[in-house]
């Protein structure tokens, strides 16, 4: 008697036409037995002498798989019908999914939006693909990004892959490309360099062992090895996000940042840079971005004014989807906290009864007491006067061991500070609301005095973001903070206002104000983002006069609370500037009319090489009115085929599929009862829990999203298209006004398929055909008499000649009935 195991085969003796069968479990002294051949599972006694080993004679009496579809259906060798109609519905599937060209972009765990389907095909349309993102901040650069990433993937025209990015979002990039597309990345940090030096020798490419990673701007400008190795292992695609750092001022060879990624960007295969202030110093710097994605079109030497006016357009490279472009999006909402009637950064009353003293306007006079053209004491005076604004902590910082006086004043200045007051009073409300609040300081100094007031006199313990934090202890924060029993409020330094998505939050506190727009804009940037559905609470503090006051004022003016810059950041770069003038000035203050000027200066500061640029380079942008046409491409049955397919599909092949508590989600395992050894892409044991419904994918991100891209689902579609079985069959299908018998074949191309049917006479009946590419047409297993009817052998040879060149995918004999 023979020892079972688990995926033995084995036949019965008295009982052949069950064919090869598969044990899939041992209960005891019972085999669980599946039969494909007969769509049967049996239990069977262990012990049974009916039970043989499968042998070469018994492989021989199976269908032939090496005749043709013809061949087999003529001699009745048909599969089971249950693989056939899987089949045809994978087919349908492939197809399906490729949405008139946008299937490789509908994979991803993310809400689908036109403008960045529209950037990604247009980005996609030649190769290869070398582009700058320069959407406004919020619009989804990343997933622009990643899409794009997708389609080369997908079309396999890359292999290694490298994103370069400032070291604090190495992490993100990480999870993101994991948790929303399925790709598995290497950190390529200092220990991760080690260990490739220590398990393969020192010198060895660490892209030839990780051909998809993440690595660390500043990692590259330190290690200049790193490049070389990059560039000899052969990247296909470079990925470089917030690319403003890249900068070339004229004439001269390019900071580290630029001279270290120049030499793989020369590799001259794909690369996309991303960055939404590619104008921020000027258009020759715009340009110096340009030479690294087309340096032929953009030579060393090239005078970009003449250029310009050449009247030769420039090349397609570029989008710069703005906000106004998509419109709908939810407003911000302006939430000014009134100070008392003294300046921002003034002490109270101290411990010792001296008088306060005003610590931004004691900056100033200091400063205009002392060496005024010394440019050291300039840049030391207004880092007091901004400390000063900011918080008695960040002044404390840069005080002397003789300002005795001035370090009481400042630990005053934060027992009393208004604002302190104001967010103490507020914060314990929005916890108990369970409403998520980001709050944004200039100093690491003031984070750490609002975090100690937080927990010590409004008992609420909150998250923290800085720069001095580990990449990964960042995302760590951000998780917590994000999870509903998690802080209610983050504090963050300007570290969070690049690259961060806080969407999920109600409101954003700035703290102190930076006097740069496009610093503000950065904070502010991080909530009001593509995918939110609630106004953005923008809370900031107007003191009563002084310095911060007029930063307030031109704010308000400018109107950066109310709305985003809409691209002229650049033109407001000499705000600074201006603000430091009349910081330094203890007697000067910022008037309606000066604010007037600023800002006409500002609109007119837009030059003719900045005008032009933009709208040569920009060309084809994404416009609101685009949108439906694009989404229409996207089948609005794509998710529920989906989830038919690859549920039929694992259940087929023995998988456990359960149906678990979620919106279309399910629990499926690869285990011991699968009828198959292995499946492409998935570890046998393998299993996973998710969902088939893309907005449940989206909310919840500890689930799987079951489309395409993911391991299971590209791996039972793998199985399918090349599994010999349930490729020839007899099938009954019920058309509306039709009916007669005939043939019907399946024809693949790549992901495509296409279907013949003919009938008895041979003549071609497209709406037969048509009915198995909108579905399966009802179709089942034909019924006996009808198979006994009729001499299909016969049939099927004589029309074989008619079904062209072509090899079918799949074949079957057809009744069709009037439904």
């Amino acid at each position: 008697m023979p020892f079972w195991s688990v995926g033995d085969h084995l036949t019965h003796r008295f009982n052949a036409d069950l064919g090869t069968g598969r044990v899939t479990a041992i209960e005891g002294r019972v085999l669980v037995v599946h039969f494909p051949h007969g769509a049967t599972t049996l239990r069977l006694a262990a012990t049974s002498d009916a039970l043989v080993p499968a042998t070469a004679t018994e492989a021989d009496r199976a269908p032939r798989r090496d005749r043709s579809l013809i061949e087999r259906l003529a001699a009745g060798e048909i599969d089971d019908t249950a693989d056939v109609l899987t089949r045809l519905d994978v087919l349908r599937l492939l197809a399906t999914r490729e949405a008139g060209g946008l299937g490789s972009f509908l994979g991803g765990r993310v809400r689908l939006f036109p403008h960045q389907l529209h950037v990604a095909e247009r980005a996609t349309a030649r190769l290869p693909v070398r582009w700058l993102l320069a959407d406004e901040v919020g619009l989804g650069k990343t997933i622009e990004a990643a899409l794009i990433m997708n389609r080369l993937l997908h079309t396999q025209k890359i292999e290694r892959c490298l994103v370069i990015v400032p070291e604090a979002l190495t992490v993100q990039w990480l999870g993101e490309l994991w948790r929303k597309y399925h790709q598995v990345f290497t950190l390529l940090d200092p220990p991760r360099l080690a260990d490739v030096a220590r398990d393969f020798g020192a010198g060895f490419n660490p892209f030839d062992v990780h051909r998809r990673a993440v690595l660390a701007l500043e990692t590259l400008v330190s290690r200049p090895e790193l490049g070389a190795q990059a560039v000899s292992a052969g990247i296909d695609l470079l990925v470089i996000d917030e690319a403003q750092r890249l900068r070339r001022p004229p004439g001269h060879p390019g900071e580290p940042a630029y001279r270290a990624v120049a030499p793989i960007a020369a590799l001259g295969r794909h690369l996309l840079l991303l960055s939404a202030t590619p104008l921020e110093d000027d258009a020759h710097g715009f340009f110096r971005l340009l030479q690294l994605l087309r340096p032929d079109e953009f030579p060393e030497g090239l005078d970009v004014e003449a250029r310009l006016q050449s009247g030769v357009p420039l090349p397609p490279c570029t989008s710069s989807t703005r906000r106004v472009d998509i419109g709908g999006l939810p407003p911000r909402a302006p939430l000014p906290v009134d100070l008392p009637a003294h300046e921002q950064g003034a002490a109270g009353m101290p411990d010792d009864g001296a008088p306060p003293i005003d610590l931004a306007s004691h900056a100033r006079l200091a400063y205009a007491q002392g060496t005024r053209n010394d440019a050291l004491a300039r840049r030391r005076a207004l880092d007091r006067i901004r400390r000063a604004l900011a918080s008695g902590a960040a002044l404390r910082a840069v005080l002397g061991p003789d300002e005795i006086a001035l370090r009481q004043q400042a630990d005053t200045m934060d027992r009393t500070d208004p604002r302190l007051m104001w967010l103490l009073r507020q914060a314990p409300l929005w916890r108990r609301a369970n409403e998520k609040t980001l709050v944004f300081v200039a100093h690491r100094e003031t984070l750490e005095m609002l975090r100690d007031a937080l927990s010590a006199r409004a008992q609420l313990a909150s998250g923290v973001f800085h720069e001095d934090l580990s990449a990964a202890r960042r995302d760590t924060e951000v998780a917590r903070f994000r999870a509903d029993d998690g802080p209610s409020l983050l504090v963050s330094t300007e570290a969070g206002g690049e690259g961060r998505n806080f969407e999920f939050c109600q409101r954003l506190v700035l703290y102190d104000l930076p006097w740069a727009p496009s610093t503000v804009e950065q904070r502010i940037g991080r909530l009001d983002r593509i995918g939110r559905r609630i106004p953005v609470d923008v809370v900031y503090f107007r003191p009563a006069a002084g310095i911060g006051a007029d930063v307030v004022r031109l704010f308000e003016r400018l109107g950066l609370f109310r709305a985003p810059m809409a691209g002229v950041e650049p033109q407001l770069a000499q705000v600074e500037d201006a603000l430091d003038a009349v910081a330094l000035d203890p007697d000067a203050s910022l008037s309606d009319a000066q604010i007037d000027q600023l800002i006409a200066a500002a609109e007119a500061a837009r030059s003719r090489i900045q005008d032009a640029a933009y709208q040569q380079l920009h060309r084809d942008p994404y416009q609101a009115d685009l949108g439906p046409s694009i989404l229409a491409r996207i089948p609005a049955g794509l998710d529920a085929l989906m989830e038919q397919v690859v549920v039929n599909a694992a259940s087929r092949l023995g998988f456990r599929v359960e149906q678990v508590r979620g919106r279309r989600a399910y629990a499926i395992e690869f285990g011991n009862e699968a009828l198959i050894d292995s499946l492409p892409g998935v570890a046998g044991g393998s299993s996973f829990v998710g969902t088939f419904d893309r907005d449940y994918a989206v909310e919840d991100e500890a689930i799987d999203f079951f489309a395409s891209g993911h391991a299971l689902v590209e791996g039972l579609l793998a199985h399918f298209e090349d599994d010999p079985k349930g490729r020839v069959a007899r099938l009954e299908a019920r058309i509306p006004g039709h009916g007669g018998t005939g043939v019907i074949a399946f024809y693949k191309d790549g992901p495509e398929f296409d279907v013949l049917a003919l009938d008895a006479a041979g003549r071609p009946r497209p709406a037969w055909a048509d009915a198995f590419r909108r579905g399966s047409a009802g179709a089942q297993r034909m019924m006996a008499e009808d198979a006994a009817t009729h001499d299909w052998a016969a049939f099927v040879t004589r029309l074989s000649t008619q079904l062209g060149p072509r090899s079918p995918h799949a074949l079957a004999a057809l009744v069709v009935r009037d439904a």
